[in-house]
Parts: C-alpha cells; sequence; structure tokens
C-alpha cells in the first residue's frame, strides 16, 4: 500500500480489552508499526505487570515507544509526545502503517490534539525556580503547594511524581488555571484522527482484568516488583507495583516470598484497582465524538473499518 495513503490509527480502549492484539492483527494485515501508548511500557525491566508483548512477537512486528527509559527515571507526557510523533512519522515514510496503542489517555490527548497544554504551556524560568524549591523544600511541600492551587490534578499524584507535579504547577501558575480547565479549552473532536475502541459488558472485563492479574502472577511480578529496588520511583506509583509498597519479602534464592495471606491480599488490590482504572479509562475515551466503538470479540469488523478508511482516502 503506498505511503500516501496511510495515516495513524488509533487503538484505545480500558486495560486488559484486547488492544495489543488488536494492533497485531492490523499491523499483519496492513504491514504497520506499533507505537505504544502505555505510561508504564515505557519502563525498562518492567514487563510482566505492564503486559508487554513478548519478544518473539515484537521481533516479528516494529514496535515503538517501549523500553524508553529506566524503571528509576522520570518521564513526562510532553517527552512522550515529541518522541512518537517521530515514530509515527518515521512509519509513514517507510510506508508502514502507524497503530498507536494503548490506554493512556494523556499521551493520545497529546497526539491527537496538537494544540494541547502539554506542548503549548511552557515557562522554562518558572520551572527552574520550582526546581529549586524542590530540592531546598522537598516534595511534599510542592505537592502541597500544588494541592492549594489544583485540588484535583494533587490527588491524581503522587508526591514522589516530582516531576509531573512542577508541570501541573508550571501550567497553572502560568495561565491561572488548572490542568481539567486548560483540556476543557480544547477542540471537541478531531475528525482527522481514526480512532477505534474496544469494549465489553462490565462482567465480561472485569473477568478479563482478573484473569490478567491472576497471569502476572503466575508469570513472575512479585520478582520484577523487589528487582527494582525502590518504592520511590514515578514508575512504580502505578497499579501492579503501587501495592506492593511498606510489603516485606524475603527472598529465598532467586526467588522474592510473600507470606500467602499478605500475597492474596494484594492480589486483590491489584484487581480492585484494576477495575476502578478500567472504569476510568472508558469514562476519559468516551468524551470523544470520533472514536468507532467495537467488542471486544469483533476484530474483524475493526480490520474491515480500517480498510474502509483507508480506501475511502486512496478513492478520495
Amino acid at each position: 500500500m503506498p505511503a500516501t495513503n496511510l495515516q495513524p490509527i488509533y487503538v484505545v480502549g480500558p486495560t486488559a480489552s484486547g488492544k495489543s492484539a488488536l494492533a497485531i492483527k492490523l499491523a499483519r494485515e496492513f504491514d504497520g508499526v506499533i507505537i505504544s501508548a502505555d505510561s508504564m511500557q515505557i519502563y525498562r525491566g518492567l514487563d510482566v505487570g505492564t503486559a508487554k508483548e513478548n519478544l518473539a512477537v515484537r521481533l516479528e512486528i516494529p514496535h515503538k515507544m517501549i523500553d524508553v527509559v529506566d524503571a528509576n527515571e522520570e518521564f513526562s507526557v510532553a517527552e512522550y509526545a515529541e518522541m512518537a510523533k517521530v515514530e509515527i512519522e518515521n512509519a509513514l515514510k517507510q510506508g508502514k502503517l502507524p497503530i498507536v496503542v494503548g490506554g493512556t489517555g494523556l499521551y493520545f490527548e497529546a497526539l491527537v490534539f496538537p494544540m494541547s497544554f502539554a506542548n503549548t504551556v511552557k515557562n522554562p524560568e518558572l520551572r527552574e525556580k520550582l526546581a529549586r524549591e524542590l530540592e531546598e523544600y522537598g516534595a511534599d511541600y510542592l505537592h502541597d503547594k500544588l494541592a492549594a492551587l489544583d485540588e484535583k490534578t494533587a490527588q491524581r499524584l503522587h508526591a514522589n511524581d516530582t516531576k509531573r507535579v512542577i508541570r501541573a504547577l508550571e501550567i497553572i501558575l502560568t495561565t491561572g488555571k488548572t490542568l481539567e480547565e486548560n483540556k476543557d479549552e480544547q477542540p471537541k473532536h478531531t475528525p482527522e484522527a481514526v480512532m477505534i475502541g474496544l469494549n465489553c459488558d462490565r462482567k465480561k472485563l472485569y473477568e478479563r482484568i482478573n484473569e490478567r492479574v491472576d497471569r502476572m502472577f503466575d508469570a513472575g511480578l512479585v520478582n520484577e516488583v523487589y528487582s527494582v529496588g525502590s518504592f520511590d520511583y514515578q514508575s512504580m506509583q502505578a497499579i501492579g507495583y503501587k501495592e506492593f509498597a511498606n510489603v516485606s519479602a524475603r527472598k529465598v534464592g532467586e526467588n522474592y516470598q510473600i507470606d500467602d495471606e499478605t500475597l492474596e491480599t494484594i492480589k486483590e488490590k491489584i484487581k480492585q484497582h484494576s477495575r476502578n482504572y478500567a472504569k476510568r479509562q472508558l469514562t476519559w475515551f468516551r468524551k470523544y465524538d470520533f472514536v468507532k466503538w467495537f467488542d471486544v470479540e469483533d476484530f474483524d469488523g475493526a480490520v474491515n473499518y480500517v480498510k474502509s478508511v483507508l480506501s475511502c482516502k486512496t478513492n478520495g
């Protein structure tokens, strides 16, 4: 298919809905490159808890924006957008279909809405001042400062997530508006964006989430969590990792062990937090009126939809 007929395809939906499987099917059908829009898959070494595809699949189909930084590094939405846009352009130049897939709403926001707050509000002098305050007064001080100005965002961000706390402060102190208020000023739809959403009834989705969490534990999630070395990192504030904080594990040989009762409690917390996250994801993506929704079992429908979109572009 000639490169001139191509445009990015975005695949969204709640966790465990099968987004990656659909992206792989689309990539095989249309000679695509998969570009992750998952804020956890960017971290090297965090494979089990982030549900990365196995290496064999990633060798068969190019996967981008995976294993970008180490688990002890911070990474912003703006950095993601800058790098992902390069990957999209590279795919198009090679005549391959860019397939952006994931569940991190802010990542899609920064790509689909070119005038989003993530890219327009910049105040380097203020950012440097906030960085000095962080060094002098600590993370809790900055987090409290954010809470006084933008309580909703502060509730969403951990105090140790200093990069995002500073970014939120930079936005509100520069614009006089919260993150939510800045987002509300964005366009309500982007007709040029081809976005596919996957969903199913709540009971089935929750079953899929529970099964995925069980598979993660079977695949060695406990060892992965404790191999990182610290729960203070930005990466460890995510679901599947933060639930282990303040829980001691003993090392037996090469493996970390937790007593069965505590392990079961952690597992149930991860399942509950994942189900709650799935609801938030659906709320986020349903606000876009240009998403074409498909049932999680209807991959063929999604493939035919993409085929029709690309065909229309060719004929148009």
